[in-house]
Parts: structure tokens; sequence; C-alpha cells
């Protein structure tokens, strides 16, 4: 807690010492008595004051604290850009930042064009030599007809007029170096404007100063579109490499054909590897490839669709006012402009987005296959394979993914998350001393759930290979594991064992011929005899298992169920009576089928029926409560 403001202080005991002791209907000889009250209440006061205060830091800390990455991860772009753009104009790669280096930098780049620059603008003025060289022309001319007796008459010096493809070279060179300069120095002002972004708002010390100082640099940067003038830098320097390539083909024209070819064949190869990777990302949202000219090639060419449609939609409104249609001309008439009309407010949202904006929305559109192709990509490979990382993963997928990563298959037959899951179950399985007994526990329940959402899975028909039960109950639910979880201390533990091995049990009743191995997990988890499991038929042994599923938990039982434990409960006793895969709680099918389950343990021998009845109930009960209390109000 912060030490209480010396001004806050000093105002709360001006205040209250200023009430004297007649005012406050006291003798002055209980004055020292009250002067003593009030330094408590000051400092009573004080205490609150400074928790109060320390409350709404709390929540301006919260704000900061949140948008601190967004900040660092858009500073951080606005520096890579510019440091992209001074690496490529700078000798020295330790460019420090925020510091201006247009100064005392040697820009490799732009020193590269001024080199060219020197030789070429000579040719754009006459050369000294050539006038000389005219003169003495001229003056042996004269001296040979002085020779012959004639008489040669002096020629004016002919007027410099530079070629024309040394004009567009200078031109084109010059403006080069210009744009190159200027890049360079719009990469040192982002880094600055980085820079005073995030330092501006740290010179304030409440923390609620801070946020008001880093919300109004937010703003402004909305505002006035500070990351196009960010991406100006690059922009530039691009253009800059085009436009001295292109001088440079130019240049050698005029010098010698031969290698002019060469250079134009190279620039030619280099420039259509770079229009391709323009415009491919305009064409494919998947394309890794992007320059910082795509982003205008997609505004030019959808602007451009939208100017016919524009034209064309004003057209067909004229026509709908000057001539008197019919109703299916008129109907037809309509249909085109709204079709227009969305046509042009697509091409117009497309401009908005930009070609980033349309990889984000294809990205967020994409089907729910792009999740799981994320997740099984992730399991392959070795982000997961350190266990407390695998744990945390299994413990946020929903079920229809685990599902779905159980049976999924790689090229070499392995299936990853089972493997996995197996290896993390083994590391907590009933037995084992690497984990303390609060990480056990929850690594426990983890891998519980998940074998839980498959043995659920496989009550579905067809949803899953047969195949797949023999492997769920021999590796995830064997006797040796499930004996000691069904009788663990930690209720969810207990129920959701007892859940998995009943509703395994179910399925594996359906199997057909059962053989020996699967037969003595059967009597394992029924409790009844193989023989008796055998010779009976499936309706019979269901009854038996139900009933060995509700007494096992329900019998005996001091702790009450949580609300969760007792829905999952509830849920494996609606599939086990046959209440269907989907369970409705709520639905006169589990309603009719639970009261009967009730009168059949009413009518049992069991020496603790009369309290599991009660707890059925009860249990029921507090369940359809917490149902009612979670639908919406209509």
């Amino acid at each position: 807690m912060e030490e209480p403001q010396p001004q806050l202080v000093s105002e709360l005991y001006t205040r209250l010492s200023g009430i004297s002791g007649p005012a406050l209907g006291v003798s002055a000889s209980n004055e020292g008595m009250l002067g003593n009250k009030q330094k408590e209440r000051v400092t009573s006061l004080m205490i609150l004051a400074t928790v109060k205060e320390d409350s709404v830091n709390n929540t301006w800390l919260e704000y900061l604290e949140d948008v601190r990455e967004s900040d660092r991860g858009m500073t951080g772009t606005w520096n890579q850009d510019a440091n992209g753009v001074l690496t490529f104009v700078s000798p020295n790669l330790l460019v420090p930042p925020f510091v201006s280096v247009t100064n005392w930098k040697t820009a490799i780049f732009s020193a590269t064009v001024t080199i060219f620059i020197v030789e070429s603008y000579k040719m754009l003025s006459p050369a000294s030599g050539d006038q000389t060289v005219f003169l003495l022309g001229q003056l042996s001319q004269q001296l040979a007809g002085l020779a012959n007796g004639t008489d040669v008459q002096s020629q004016p010096y002919p007027p410099f007029s530079p070629r024309l493809s040394i004009i567009y070279v200078n031109s084109l060179w010059l403006l080069s170096l210009v744009l190159s300069t200027t890049s360079a120095l719009f990469a040192t002002l982002s880094w600055q404007w980085a820079n005073r972004y995030l330092q501006l708002p740290r010179t304030q010390r409440m923390p609620r100063e801070r946020a008001r100082v880093r919300w109004i640099l937010f703003l402004g940067t909305l505002k006035y579109r500070m990351h196009y003038l960010v991406e100006t830098a690059p922009t530039l320097l691009h253009i800059s490499l085009f436009l001295f390539n292109v001088g440079l083909v130019i240049f050698f024209f005029t010098i010698y054909k031969p290698v002019a070819i060469v250079v134009l064949v190279s620039v030619g190869f280099f420039g259509a590897a770079y229009f391709i990777m323009t415009i491919l990302p305009c064409l494919d949202h998947v394309c890794p490839y992007f320059t910082p000219i795509s982003g205008i090639f997609w505004y030019l060419t959808h602007a451009s669709a939208s100017i016919p449609a524009f034209f064309l939609q004003g057209i067909l409104k004229q026509l709908r006012t000057l001539l008197d249609l019919g109703q299916v001309q008129t109907q037809k008439l309509n249909a085109w402009l709204s079709s227009i009309k969305d046509t042009c407010d697509k091409l117009r949202q497309r401009r908005r987005d930009g070609v980033q904006g349309r990889v984000v929305k294809y990205a967020l559109m994409s089907s729910p296959d792009t999740d799981f192709k994320i997740l099984t990509r992730l399991l392959q490979s070795s982000a997961l394979a350190e266990k407390f990382r695998f744990e945390r993963f299994a413990g946020s997928l929903s079920g229809e993914t685990i599902v779905r990563l159980f049976t999924f298959r790689v090229e070499r037959g392995e299936i990853p998350f089972r493997d996995r899951l197996i290896s993390l179950l083994q590391s907590c399985a009933p037995g084992t001393t690497e984990l303390r007994d609060w990480d056990r526990t929850r690594r426990l329940s983890v891998c519980l759930n998940v074998v839980h959402h498959i043995a659920r899975a496989l009550i579905i028909p067809n949803l899953l290979p047969p195949s797949l039960l023999d492997d769920v109950w021999i590796h995830f639910a064997n006797i040796g594991l499930m004996r000691p979880l069904r009788v663990d201390r930690n209720p969810a533990i207990r129920v959701t064992a007892r859940s998995i091995c009943a509703l395994l049990a179910r399925h594996l009743l359906r199997k057909g011929q059962l053989e020996g191995p699967e037969l003595a997990w059967l009597e394992d988890v029924i409790g009844q005899s193989a023989h008796r499991i055998f010779n009976c038929n499936v309706a019979a042994v269901d009854s038996m298992n139900v009933d060995s599923f509700v007494y096992g938990i329900l019998a005996h039982q001091t702790d009450e169920l949580s609300i969760i434990q007792a829905t999952s409960f509830t849920e494996t006793l609606a599939i086990l009576m046959n209440s269907g895969s989907q369970v409705d709680l709520r639905g006169e099918t589990f309603e009719n089928r639970f009261s009967s389950l009730i009168q059949r343990v009413e009518q049992g021998d069991h020496e603790d029926r009369a309290g599991v009845v009660d707890k059925l109930r009860r249990m029921y009960q507090g369940i359809l409560s917490t149902a009612e209390q979670q639908l919406p109000d209509i």
C-alpha cells in the first residue's frame, strides 16, 4: 500500500481540526480528548483514502498492462520497417534506435546512385575538349585552303543539345536519389514516433494520467492513419530502386548495346519476380509474399473496378426514371441495381480492408477443419513434448475436438494424441510418486475427463471405429488402473472413473461374443460373476451395470457431490438407462426411467437403499433447479 499523500492528510486534518469543541457540544476540559479522537479519525480517513486510491490505481494499471503488449507490437513493427530501410542504406547494422542516422551515416544505395549521377550529369553540358577539337579542325581547314589558294570560311560552333536518353537517365537517377534519402528520413522519423509513443505516457506518475496520455496518442495514430505513413519509407525505397534499374538499362544502351542487353535481361527477370510477388497476395489470400506496392495495387484495382459499376448504376437509375417500363422489366431492373449496389459495397469494403485485412477475414471465415488442422500440426511438433504443456493442452479441448484428435492417424500409423495421453496417464496413475498429491490429482482429472469424452462418443453409432473400444478399455480403463480410482477419496475422480467403466461396459455388452479378458473386466466393473454376465441377456446385465454404478458412487458416501459432479453422474445414468446419447435431463423419457430406477432401488435388498434413494432424489432436484435458473428469460 502506498503512503498517503501529504496534501490529502493536511486537508483532512485541517477540516477536522477546524471543528471546535463547543461546535461539537463538548466542554473545554474535553478538548484534549477530542484532539486525540480527531487524530484517530484523521488516521482512519487517511487509511481509507489510501486504500481507495490504491484500488483506483489498480484499475488503471490493469488497463496499462492490457495494452502494453499491443503497443509494443505496433511500435516494434514500426521499428522493424525502419530498420529494414536503414539496413539497406547503411553500412553499419548496429544502428542505435531513435537516433538520426541521415547526418552521419554513409548511405550505400544513395552513394551508388550518386556515383552514376556524377558520371552521367556531365553529358548534359558540352565538354570543353569538344570545342577545342572543333576549333583546331577549323584552323587546319583554313591552313589547307591557304596552301591551295582557296578561301575557307570559318563555321560557328554548333549549339549543344544533350540526347533525350541522357535526359531520361539523369532524371530517373536524380529522382531515385531523392526518394532513397527521403525513405531514410521517414525511417528515422518512424523510430522517433515509436519512442514518443512509448515514452511520453511514462512521464506521468499516476496510472490514470499515464492511461489518458496513452489513449490520446493511440487516437492520434488512428485519426491520422499513422500505419500508412510508416509504410511510406519501404515503399519509397522500392520505387527508388526500380527507377535506378530502369535508368541503368537506358544508360548502357547509350554506351554499348551488348552489355545493355545483359543488364536488361537481369533487371527484367527480377522485375517480373517482384511484380509476381506484388500481385499474388491480391489473388491468393494464403500467399506469404508481399511487397509495399501490393497495398497500392490492391487499392487501384478495386477502385478501377468500382468506376464502371458506379456509372452503370447511375445509368440504370436514369433509365428507371425516364422510361415507362412494365412490372416485369422494372423488377429485373431493380434486381440488376441491387446486384450492382452489392458489388459496389463489396469493392468499397475490400478497399477499406486492404490486403492484410482481407487475409484476416479469410482466416476467420475459414471452415472448422482449419482449427483441427492447426491442432494436429501442433501435436506432431515437439511443442507438446513436455507433459505439463500437453496436460494444459488436453484440459482445454472440447469433447468434439478430443474425439477427432483421438482417431487422427499420421502417415507413420501413429496417433499422436492417443500416444501422448497414454504417457500422461502413466505419469499420474495410482502408485506413481513422480508428482505431488495436488499435481497428481489435477493431471489425473484431465486424463480421466478426456477418456470420459471418448467413452461417451463410443455410445453414438458409427461415430468411431469398433476397434477403438478394445484400445480404450485395455489401455485407459484396465482393472489395475480403474480399481483404485473407483474408490479414490476425491469425488471428482471417483465419479469420472466409474462413469468411464459403466459406459464402456454398456458398449462392450453389445459387442457380441465375449471372451475371457472381457468377461474378467466386466466382472470387476459390474460386481457380478463372469458366468452370470455371460448367461444373462443384455437387458438384465444393463440393469446390473446401472445398479453397480449407482451404488458404487452413492452407497456409503459421506461427502456431497458438487453440481458439476452430480450433473456428470446424472448424464451418465441417463445414457445407461437408454435415454440416448443426447441427454435431456428435463425430458419426459429420462424422468420416467429415473422414477423406475428409484422404485427398483426401493424394492431392492441393499442395506443402504434408503440413503441411495434420498441422494438420488435430492441430486436430481438440485440439477433441475440449477437448469431452471440458467434458462433465459422470455
